[in-house]
């Protein structure tokens, strides 16, 4: 709640068209996290290569933290308006579950791209961008609440069928593709220097072990 309350919807309000930013909640970020932690368990262990079975992270090398985290995200996503279409969550709060996901990414991209997360992220935004998911207009991003479902669905099918082939090659060509910080982007995160970037918890028990 406090990374929500503090992080990202103030980076939401900053950088996003004021409507969708005042969709952004932290059960739509909740619901995200969970899905995204949900579809890590989709895809597969193994790849074949040489008529032997590989290790999924030794075929995919150096890129398959980027790419897992990515496929995570966008699979996760998809899970979403899955469940909506069946009936499962409500269809009134998927703009609540885009706007989350979106804000959720500005506040992510913010470390950089050295990390796994950072990585997929920036990956996954100028995807959205490049297929006009997202827009910038007038200085603030903007989702295209009716192109989002179909870019996420087809980036999801790219990045499984990446890992489901163990294609080393295409998996890093394509997160050397999209995984650059665009000087827009750039700009625009410099607003949010008075947001703090993470939050430390203080809890109520000690965390001292004997």
């Amino acid at each position: 709640d406090a990374r929500v309350n503090y992080v990202i919807l103030p980076i939401a309000r900053k950088l996003m068209a004021p409507a969708q930013a005042a969709k952004a909640s932290g059960e739509g970020y909740l619901a995200g996290t969970l899905l995204h932690e949900i579809s890590h368990e989709l895809g597969p262990t193994y790849a074949r290569m040489n008529s032997k079975q590989v290790d999924i992270r030794e075929a995919i090398g150096p890129a398959y933290s980027g790419l897992e985290e990515a496929k995570a995200d966008v699979v996760g996503m998809f899970g979403l308006k899955w469940l909506v279409d069946h009936g499962v969550l409500p269809s009134e709060r998927l703009e609540e579950y885009y706007a989350s996901y979106v804000a959720g990414n500005f506040r992510t991209l913010r470390f950089g791209t050295g990390e796994a997360h950072g990585r997929a992220e920036m990956m996954e935004f100028n995807y959205l961008t490049e297929q006009k998911a997202v827009t910038l207009v007038g200085g603030s991003y903007t989702i295209d609440y009716a192109r989002i479902p179909g870019v996420l669905a087809q980036l999801a099918k790219i990045l499984l069928e990446i890992e489901a082939t163990g294609d080393r090659a295409r998996a890093e060509a394509w997160m050397g593709k999209y995984d650059r910080m665009p000087q827009e982007l750039t700009k625009a995160l410099a607003t949010t220097k008075d947001i703090p970037v993470d939050l430390e918890p203080v809890f109520s028990f000690s965390d001292h072990v004997e």
